[in-house]
């Protein structure tokens, strides 16, 4: 295992994990699907390395350097993480927000379809009075 190799993959993922952020922010959905399976294709990477366990020849600044690396893309994440949290309450708000005005707009017919408002009576005078 090569440290550049190592090195370039995490880097990759941060500028992933960047333009997913700003996708996010710009609501561009396209994108997003785009960086998404590109960030599959990095974790499979990435999973591959297996660093704990291969002995690797790592100096001390350049286990330093990924360390820092990983620091970065772990704060990256978080952020994404409760940017998608606020858009999916956002997106939340609105949905409630239209589903009150339907069931609003529904009590205002009848069962038979016919509109009515709080003052006006169903009643039909001809027809009570003929009753």
């Amino acid at each position: 295992m090569i440290y550049s190799e190592v090195f370039e993959a995490y880097k990759e993922l941060e500028e992933n994990l960047t333009q997913k952020k700003e996708a996010i922010i710009k609501k561009d959905l396209e994108k997003l699907n785009s960086l998404d399976e590109n960030l599959k294709v990095l974790v499979e990477k990435i999973n591959k390395f297996d660093l704990k366990n291969s002995p690797n020849t790592f100096s001390d600044e350049q286990k330093a350097e990924l360390r820092q690396l990983g620091e970065k893309i772990k704060v990256i994440e978080e952020n994404n993480e409760i940017l998608i949290k606020h858009s999916l309450g956002v997106i939340n708000g609105l949905l409630s927000g239209i589903l009150n005005i339907a069931q609003s707009e529904m009590n205002s017919y009848n069962s038979k379809g016919m509109s009515y408002s709080d003052d006006e009576s169903l009643d039909i005078s001809s027809i009570t009075e003929e009753a």
